[in-house]
């Protein structure tokens, strides 16, 4: 049995001195994770496929609502904090790990 999962092993990325020094549980657990990896990555690349969609519905259909950049890129500029903002984040952060302001 064990031989004829080499090939599933080579495919999911193990070592196959790795793999001849699991258990059964270990391997188990290498082909749940490697499905679950598997499906994160496919619902990655659907979701690229959608919005790659939506570029080219906006240039066939309207091309001037088409974007001049990426929806996801951010133009927000981040500004310096004053004294008082960085002393109201450190006694939230303080109080969020658990520590005592006097």
């Amino acid at each position: 049995m064990w031989r004829d999962l080499e090939e599933e092993a080579i495919t999911i990325g193990l070592n196959l001195h790795y793999f001849w020094s699991l258990n059964p549980k270990q391997w188990a657990k290498h082909i749940k994770v490697f499905n679950e990896k598997e499906q994160l990555r496919l619902k990655e690349v659907d979701t690229l496929n959608w919005i790659l969609g939506k570029y080219i519905g906006y240039a066939v259909n309207d091309p001037k609502k088409y974007p001049k950049s990426p929806f996801t890129e951010k133009t927000t500029q981040l500004e310096p904090m004053t004294d008082e903002e960085m002393e109201k984040q450190a006694r939230r952060n303080t109080i969020k790990m658990g520590g005592v302001i006097n």
